[in-house]
């Protein structure tokens, strides 16, 4: 992350929001109104609010598009290279290809992003990982459209307050998600095609109903957490005493339902529900944290810390939506008709999320709180967020202080925006050298090093990449550490080396620069024999990153690498391979490690 870039680029985008949100509650008599014959006359605040919602959009697709990769990951490999060989090879009927389709994954059924895969190979011949991401990620762009269309219809609500929402929803604590193809059109999509369907439901004609049960089934279908929306959407018809829609909407569910989960089984590796219930505690501690999980933005900290400041948050963000339950009961039992499909859509979004954190906290406790803090959740908790948004502008006295200190809440906006790129980008490279090492790994000696498991399914990944590669359905993308074992030698460096079950270095790393392919990589080879890892590097405070203008600090450790994975009776000499821009080098270690 280069010193002045990263700054100038914040300095920019910081500047032009901030003078949005200023233009915006100036209010017209004082906004500058410039005249072309061209473009003829529009406001200059109409145009820096309009730059302004763009900025975030256009970093963060940016970003991504520098930084991903065309390489599966290790669910991407059964969950959709595998089906997508299989009916490319030939499913002989209907049934046959809906079964390569709704092939269990996991406890689910990922439909829509295979037959995304699927259409994708139709079309081009083989499948582009990087294109099947970024079909999901876009569903992004559907959500801000809902949300913009929200403040567009609230009367006595300034669009200005709208400036927020796109610095917030385009961050990127959750890279995880974003560079793990399987998960948009899965994880993130089901969300957002979630919101669509309560969002059309919510207009009460019998077309936005119909097509709202539509992108419902669409939800269920790209995974599991959709089905979540037959009962949600069954409670608003009921309560707006819709009895016909609300009859054929459980039927029409009910039936996709019990058709979805028909055949479906638990795998042995997630707990069962006595394990589940006899880890109450952490249970409980997920349920009351994950609403406050937007609040997670100190990652250096300890796990305890992180889930102690997210439960306070998750707590405050409980009673707000509870009071915002109570205003709406109220209001249903006293004057059902007074409630707009506004607030049917705020109500029923938040019933999904709080039933999906309910299923995660139930499904997840005996794994441990700590799972929430995974960076592939994170986008949950920004939905989240935005709602808890919406909810507090809908209480007149929020309303008023937001309105008043515009520029001080889009300040926090854009900080948060920053910060987000900021605190992650370093394990942002590391995960993308994680996907990248795989490759690697697998091409030169049929191993993943970031998956021990492999080893257990050797057999069965071995067979989907050989033919995959052999029909050419996916082909290794080059990696720019090919050859990074061939360059020169530019000195030494003191290791400490940990070998047990696991082998891993530690070492105080050279000065690096930031660009996605630069980084530290452990070399761990013997004749012909070569193995390859990378090495975590930590980031500076941003008060050093500031003096100095170094992003990285100073040690890093290699991913740990299992022992099986070498070969018996043999030695192994242990290099450092640098890429810093233009400079790839290599430093000796004078370590060596043995397997005898």
């Amino acid at each position: 992350m280069n010193l002045f870039v990263f700054l100038a680029l914040s300095v920019f985008v910081g500047g032009v929001s901030l003078l949005a949100a200023y233009q915006q509650v100036s209010g017209p008599s004082k906004s500058i109104k410039l005249d072309y014959s061209v473009f003829r006359s529009f406001a200059l605040r109409d145009f820096l609010f309009f730059l302004a919602c763009v900025m975030p959009v256009a970093v963060f697709f940016g970003v991504w598009g520098i930084t991903t990769v065309n390489i599966p990951y290790q669910d991407d490999i059964d969950a959709i290279l595998k089906s997508t060989s299989a009916i490319a090879e030939g499913t002989g009927s209907l049934r046959e290809f809906w079964s390569a389709l709704s092939k269990q994954d996991d406890e689910r059924r990922i439909v829509v992003v295979r037959l995304v895969a699927c259409l994708m190979y139709w079309v081009t011949g083989s499948i582009d990982f990087r294109l099947l991401a970024l079909a999901g990620i876009c569903s992004y762009l559907v959500f801000l459209k809902i949300v913009f269309a929200w403040f567009r219809s609230q009367r006595n609500l300034p669009l200005a307050l709208f400036l927020p929402v796109p610095y917030v929803l385009f961050s990127n604590f959750n890279y995880e998600a974003l560079y793990w193809s399987i998960i948009p059109l899965q994880q993130i999509a089901v969300y957002i095609w979630g919101f669509a369907s309560i969002w059309l439901v919510s207009k009460n004609t019998r077309w936005s109903l119909i097509w709202g049960a539509g992108l419902g089934i669409l939800a269920l279908y790209s995974d599991v957490s959709g089905v979540f929306i037959g009962p949600v959407v069954a409670l608003i018809l009921l309560a707006r005493r819709e009895w016909l829609a609300a009859s054929l909407w459980m039927l029409l569910f009910g039936v996709i339902t019990t058709f979805y989960f028909r055949g479906l089984t638990v795998p042995d590796f997630r707990p069962t529900t006595a394990q589940n219930l006899s880890s109450w505690r952490e249970m409980l501690l997920m349920a009351v944290a994950m609403p406050g999980m937007i609040t997670d933005v100190m990652l250096e900290k300890s796990d305890a810390t992180r889930l102690a400041f997210s439960a306070i948050a998750g707590m405050a963000s409980l009673s707000l939506v509870g009071g915002c339950a109570f205003l709406l009961a109220r209001k249903l039992l006293r004057a059902p008709g007074t409630i707009t499909p506004n607030q049917w859509w705020l109500a029923g979004c938040v019933l999904f999320l709080l039933a999906t954190f309910f299923a995660l906290a139930f499904g997840r406790a005996a794994f441990g709180a700590q799972t929430i803090l995974l960076s592939r959740y994170k986008h949950i908790f920004t939905f989240w967020a935005t709602f808890n948004y919406l909810l507090l502008l809908q209480l007149p006295v929020f309303r008023r202080i937001f309105s008043r200190r515009m520029i001080i809440l889009q300040m926090c906006a854009v900080i948060y925006f920053g910060s987000s790129y900021f605190q992650t980008w370093a394990d942002m490279m590391y995960f993308r050298k994680t996907i990248q090492i795989d490759a690697y790994g697998w091409t030169k000696n049929r191993e993943f090093p970031s998956a021990p498991i492999y080893i257990s399914v050797k057999e069965s990944v071995d067979s989907i990449f050989e033919n995959a590669l052999k029909n050419r359905i996916y082909q290794f993308p080059d990696l720019p550490f090919e050859d990074l074992r061939l360059a020169e030698i530019r000195g030494s460096s003191d290791i400490a080396v940990r070998t047990a079950t696991y082998i891993q270095v530690g070492t105080e790393a050279p000065a690096l620069q930031c660009s996605p392919d630069d980084g530290i990589y452990l070399i761990i080879h013997s004749g012909d024999e070569i193995h390859m890892l990378p090495m975590r590097l930590r980031r500076n405070s941003f008060l050093c990153f500031l003096r100095t203008g170094r992003y990285y600090a100073g040690y890093c450790e290699s991913m740990a690498m299992l022992r099986q994975y070498l070969s018996k009776n043999k030695k192994y000499k242990l290099t450092l391979g640098i890429i810093s821009g233009s400079n790839r080098y290599l430093l000796t270690t004078g370590k060596e490690v043995s397997t005898s």
